[in-house]
C-alpha cells in the first residue's frame, strides 16, 4: 500500500494545531495525571512554538500521509530531523479512524525509514503513551525498542 508525504501549507498546519491541542491535552492528562486545563495550556504553547514557519523551514516536517491508491489523505505525520543526535524524532503520527488497521501507519513508518536512510540518519525515535496499546503493538512489530519509561504514582 504505497503512501507519500505531502507537506502541509500554513493554513493546514493551523488546522492541525487546533485539532491536536485538545487531543494532546486529553492524552497528557489521562496518562500523566496533569490537570486538563494545564495540559491544554502546555499543548497550545508547545505546538505553536514548535510549528512556527521558521522551524518548519529548518528541521520540522509536518505533512499529510497520502494514499496513492485512494487518492486522498489518510493521516498526518510530524517529525524533526535531529542531526546532532543522528535521529529523526516523530512528534506525531496519526491515521484517520476510517483508515486504521489497514496498514497505513506501517507504510508511513516504512517511508520514514527511507527518508532517514536518504538523509543518512541512523535512528528513529518517538514517545508513545501507555494507554495506546495499538500503537505500542505496531512499534514493537516494526522493531522499535523501549529506550525509557516515565512512571507516575497517583496519590
Amino acid at each position: 500500500m504505497p503512501v507519500t508525504f505531502k507537506e502541509m501549507n500554513t493554513e493546514e498546519v493551523q488546522r492541525y494545531i487546533e485539532f491536536e491541542i485538545p487531543n494532546y491535552a486529553e492524552s497528557v492528562s489521562a496518562n500523566l495525571g496533569i490537570p486538563k486545563e494545564a495540559a491544554l495550556k502546555d499543548g497550545e504553547k508547545q505546538l505553536h512554538n514548535l510549528l512556527t514557519e521558521e522551524n518548519r523551514k529548518k528541521d520540522h516536517y509536518i505533512g499529510n500521509v497520502f494514499c496513492e491508491e485512494q487518492k486522498e489523505n489518510v493521516g498526518i505525520i510530524w517529525y524533526n530531523i535531529q542531526r546532532e543526535r543522528d535521529r529523526i524524532f516523530i512528534f506525531h503520527i496519526y491515521i484517520d479512524e476510517a483508515f486504521r488497521k489497514m496498514g497505513y501507519a506501517s507504510a508511513a513508518l516504512t517511508l520514514l525509514e527511507e527518508v532517514a536512510r536518504r538523509e543518512k540518519i541512523g535512528a528513529i525515535a518517538l514517545n508513545v503513551f501507555a494507554n495506546n496499546a495499538g500503537a505500542q503493538h505496531l512499534y514493537s512489530r516494526l522493531g522499535y525498542e523501549t529506550a525509557s519509561m516515565v512512571k507516575t504514582k497517583k496519590l
